[in-house]
This record gives structure tokens, C-alpha cells and sequence, in this order.
């Protein structure tokens, strides 16, 4: 089986509301869909975010340079085709973000062709682990008011959409509000609600110590980036000696190498690389099975679509880590795995490959009719 074709198309989606973390606001849900034919008809689908606005340089991309390492190809051995792909990303005056991104929607497109070739979904072409993972929400926004009334109607909210948990933005208010607002989102979820917090490394060290030694009693999953990425794993380290608080990083690391280090120095229990920031899928699991090897878990964030698959194929994963649905309308409107949640889970999906169904209302798909929302990548 060969690719006979690869397209990526940039999109960009309005949402109804600002998202404010603690240092960066979203206004856009951005990214690229890419699509795949080959000569046996079976066709490749997926999409990843962007969260630096640069989708239509990613698609250009992956249309102009990466394509043509795909197109004429046999996919049989993905870890050999992103290692073709590595050249590309090595242009050190070139944009890294761009170039990794397009790595990654390729890897992962090539990851939705195989599992399709051998008729299996994501997770039983890796190999399944679990049934199920719980469902918890990228959530708790900051907002004009910051009321605290607000935040615990949003954590009731989200347990009515199906989720067992909250990975609550703090970072962006004094250490003492957020402890505030940590507290109010443990009221409202009660005690076995599972609940993080996620600073988006926004804090010192001395203000992340502040924030842990408050919240050691409120039943933390865990804090997520606490401390400035100037020295963060030496922080890091520190940190996480001084309190029982699982410490999570990784996202901002763009290499295999990076969790090496983290996990070396003793900085962290979580593990969460980024599968756009990094280059794909392929390297997620390979820091995947470094923190497995480690006695480490592992968790991905920001990706659904993704995540609904990688964390039931490892027994050392994290949760389904979603948005709610005015954030990122792309997983409740691709992936159908979203509507068949149960009892605060996401299960095992019957799909081929990813799960992705991109089709508009009127049943159409992104190949046959090109909407609104997308825009060029040439």
C-alpha cells in the first residue's frame, strides 16, 4: 500500500468567549486537518491544534516538504518514516514550532493509515491496557469577575457534561486567590472529584512552594508546570521534594530528551510531552515508555482526539484530559467517542484508527466541500 497523496488545511474557529490562563488568552480554536489517500483506498485522517497561530505556516509545511517524503510511500514502519521527517525540522534559522507541528501531523497521520491498513482502531493497533479512563476538563478559565460563585457552577457543570475531574488554571491571580480557587472547586466537586491545577509556569519557586504548602490537604492529583521555565528543573527538583503533591511536566519539552532530563533530575512524577510540540506521536510514546520504565505515569494534554486512545493503551496513563465544549469544538464535532462517554469515562471505540469523523451537518466531509472555517495552506 502506497500514499498516493497528503493535504493539510489550516482552520481557524471562533469561540464565544475569551479563555484567559495565567499568562495567555485563547480567542481561536486553531489548527490543521490532514488528509491521506493511498492506492489500496484506504484514506488517513486527523487534526492537531496550534496554540501559536501558525496553522497555515504548518500546512504549507506539511503540503510543501513533508509531503514528499510521504507521497509514493509504503507506511509500514512509522519510527522509520519520522525519522526521514527529522531532517526537515533541523533548519536551525527556521521557526521550530512550525516544523515540529508538521512532523507531528504527519506522524500522526501515518499512525491513523496503519491502524486503518490492519482494520483496528488506535488503541488495539498499539495494544490495549485499559477499558476505560476518566474524563477530566482543561477548565476554571479566568474571567472579568474571577467569582468564586462562578467557578463553582463550572465545576457542577462539568460533572453534569461527564467529568470526573478539573485541571484548574491557576497563575494568573495572587497565590493566595488561587488557593481560594482551589478550595471553592474541591467544595463544589466534593471529595472524590479529581482535581489539578495547572500554572502554566507562571510561578517562582518561592511562590509555587506557597501555593503546594497551602494545598496539601485538598487532595491534589497534581500541579502541573508550577515555576518560570528559566530554571525549571532545578526547581522543579526542589519542589518536589518539599511536598506529597505529584509534580506534572513536560508539555513545554520538544524532544524525548527533555523528560530524560526531567526524569533524571528527579523533577517530576508526570509526564506529559506534547505530541505537537515534540514531533508527533511516535516520540510521546517513546517518553511514555521512559516514565513506564521509571515507575512514572504519564498524561497528554490539550489533544483529545489523541489522548482518547494513547491513555487506554498505557497502564501507567493519566486521564482523557478534554475541554469543555465552548473551548474545543472539534472533539465533541469529530470524534464520536466524545458522545458515547459513560460514568465519567471514555471507553475503547469501535472505529478504525483515530476515531476522527470530520463531516459537517450536512454530511459532508472536508475532502468533497471545503468550509468557512478552513483556510489556505498554500
Amino acid at each position: 500500500m502506497k500514499i498516493l497523496s497528503i493535504k493539510a488545511q489550516a482552520f481557524a474557529r471562533a469561540l464565544p468567549r475569551h479563555f484567559q490562563g495565567s499568562n495567555y488568552s485563547y480567542t481561536h480554536k486553531n489548527g490543521v486537518f490532514a488528509y491521506a489517500t493511498t492506492d489500496e483506498g484506504v484514506d488517513g485522517v486527523c487534526y492537531l491544534g496550534d496554540d501559536f497561530g501558525l496553522a497555515q505556516s504548518i500546512a504549507k509545511a506539511v503540503n510543501d516538504d513533508f509531503s514528499k517524503i510521504l507521497i509514493g510511500r509504503e507506511i509500514s514502519d512509522v519510527e522509520s518514516v519520522w525519522q526521514d521527517m527529522r531532517p526537515l525540522v533541523r533548519n536551525i534559522l527556521a521557526d521550530r514550532r512550525v516544523t515540529l507541528h508538521a512532523q507531528a501531523v504527519v506522524d500522526i497521520l501515518c499512525w491513523d493509515i496503519l491502524a486503518k491498513v490492519q482494520k483496528q482502531s488506535l488503541v488495539d493497533l498499539l495494544g490495549p491496557k485499559r477499558n476505560d479512563a476518566p474524563i477530566m476538563a482543561i477548565a476554571g478559565y479566568y474571567t472579568k469577575q474571577n467569582a468564586l460563585t462562578d467557578l463553582a457552577n463550572e465545576t457542577r457543570e462539568l460533572i453534569t457534561l461527564g467529568c470526573k475531574g478539573m485541571k484548574l488554571k491557576v497563575g494568573g491571580l495572587s497565590v493566595e486567590e488561587d488557593i481560594a480557587r482551589v478550595r471553592t472547586v474541591r467544595e463544589a466537586g466534593g471529595d472524590a472529584f479529581n482535581l489539578a491545577a495547572d500554572a502554566n509556569q507562571a510561578w517562582s519557586l518561592k511562590q509555587a512552594l506557597q501555593f503546594v504548602d497551602a494545598c496539601s490537604n485538598l487532595g491534589l492529583s497534581w500541579v502541573e508546570e508550577p515555576v518560570h521555565w528559566d530554571n525549571d528543573i532545578v526547581d522543579l527538583a526542589f519542589l518536589r521534594k518539599q511536598t506529597d503533591i505529584p509534580i506534572c511536566a513536560g508539555q513545554s519539552e520538544i524532544n524525548v530528551a527533555g523528560i530524560a532530563r526531567l526524569i533524571d533530575a528527579g523533577a517530576v512524577d508526570i509526564c506529559n510531552l506534547h505530541p505537537g510540540y515534540a514531533g508527533g506521536v511516535t516520540p510521546w510514546l517513546a517518553a511514555a515508555e521512559l516514565a513506564r520504565k521509571n515507575g512514572l505515569k504519564v498524561a497528554n494534554t490539550g489533544e483529545p482526539q489523541l489522548s482518547a486512545s494513547l491513555m487506554l493503551a498505557c497502564e501507567h496513563g493519566m486521564s482523557v484530559e478534554i475541554y469543555h465544549p465552548e473551548r474545543d469544538p472539534c472533539f465533541p464535532e469529530y470524534c464520536p467517542v466524545f458522545h458515547a462517554r459513560k460514568n465519567g469515562c471514555i471507553g475503547r471505540s469501535n472505529l478504525m484508527g483515530w476515531g476522527i469523523v470530520p463531516r459537517r451537518e450536512d454530511g459532508s466531509t472536508f475532502e468533497t466541500k471545503t468550509p468557512e472555517v478552513l483556510l489556505s495552506g498554500n
